[in-house]
């Protein structure tokens, strides 16, 4: 289940707003069914679960995870555990754990990051980092900062993502707004298509597709992955104390 590779979103250079009004807060937890086809498979949540100092800096301590339905544990069993500790001053990371098990394969990562130096280090290496570099959690919550305006206007966007002990550029596509179907009626959202370098839509055959709240919140409501046997989909099924009322068309 790659549901937090899939939502690394975005980018770094959109201008932010400034720090009292981040739209999100400790606190936000948003819970996702995740689907393959007409088959749940799976769910995965994310949750801001405090603010950590970390290396001297306030930091928010941010948790994803993500599961195999009970059922599909016989077949593929899936656990995925990743944090990420982000400055609350530079949004930038601090430090990035994740901890994979899919079908048996296991991924362990640490991450501490030097911005300054443009270094990160691993658990027994040294590597160089692009400016402003992300992790792929980090990402999502640092796009969620954009002003809309210059995403309008630029349409395309970059970020330096550091993952798997690799520099990556992701470039991010606005693609339109629409009106997203929820369970708790009808949203306006703004739509993005993410690519890595050459045009190369994540690998070979790969489209994606991401729904961001257009509101104070920019949630995250839904994920879509086109593959060669199908589609997965991650949408939002539960919510808890977002920073601002989910707006909804109607109310």
């Amino acid at each position: 289940m790659r549901l937090f590779i899939f939502i690394t979103l975005f980018f770094s250079s959109i201008p932010l707003i400034s720090q009292t009004n981040l739209p999100y807060k400790v606190g936000e937890y948003a819970a996702y069914k995740v689907s393959f086809g007409p088959i749940w498979v799976g769910y995965a949540d994310l949750e801001i679960t405090e603010i950590k100092t970390i290396n001297h800096k306030p930091s928010f301590h941010i948790i994803g995870k993500g599961k195999t339905a009970p059922f599909f544990d016989w077949f593929f069993k899936v656990r995925d555990v990743y944090e990420t500790f982000i400055d609350t001053t530079t949004l930038l990371p601090i430090e990035f754990k994740r901890d994979v098990n899919e079908g048996g394969h296991l991924i362990n990562q640490h991450y501490s990051f030097n911005h300054l130096d443009s270094i990160v280090r691993t658990q027994d290496s040294n590597f160089y980092i692009l400016p402003n570099s992300q992790d792929m959690l980090s990402a999502l919550f640092y796009a969620r900062t954009f002003k809309k305006d210059r995403i309008l206007n630029k349409k395309s966007f970059y970020v330096p993502i550091f993952m798997d002990d690799e520099n990556y550029y992701l470039e991010i596509k606005y693609l339109q707004n629409e009106i997203l179907e929820t369970k708790w009626g009808k949203i306006n959202c703004m739509t993005f298509q993410p690519k890595m370098q050459e045009g190369r839509v994540f690998e070979d055959g790969e489209e994606m597709k991401i729904w961001i709240s257009d509101d104070h919140n920019h949630l995250l409501l839904k994920v879509e992955t086109k593959i060669w046997t199908g589609t997965i989909k991650a949408v939002l099924d539960d919510y808890k104390e977002l920073k601002y009322p989910l707006s909804i068309i109607g109310e």
